[in-house]
């Protein structure tokens, strides 16, 4: 399974987020890090292929609970 996250590249500094977040993935391999598979371009997005993680999203985890700075850490360290 994969995931593919899609970024619209139509704002303002967005070609630039996206670049840094694909050179950001592709060179920093680790267990704690989603692997970074490709990237599309299709029309007006760039489309990133990536492991699927099956729990969601750190943003999702900080949505529905408060979690203080430590365990924040935590969280992204495991």
């Amino acid at each position: 399974q994969v995931a593919i996250k899609i970024m619209s590249l139509k704002e303002e500094m967005s070609e630039e987020l996206a670049a840094n977040e694909i050179l950001a993935m592709r060179d920093n391999r680790h267990p704690n890090i989603v692997t970074y598979l490709d990237s599309y371009l299709v029309d007006a997005e760039l489309w990133l292929a990536m492991e699927f993680m099956d729990g969601g999203t750190l943003s999702d985890v900080l949505r529905a609970v408060y979690l203080e700075e430590g365990q924040i850490g935590a969280v992204c360290r495991e």
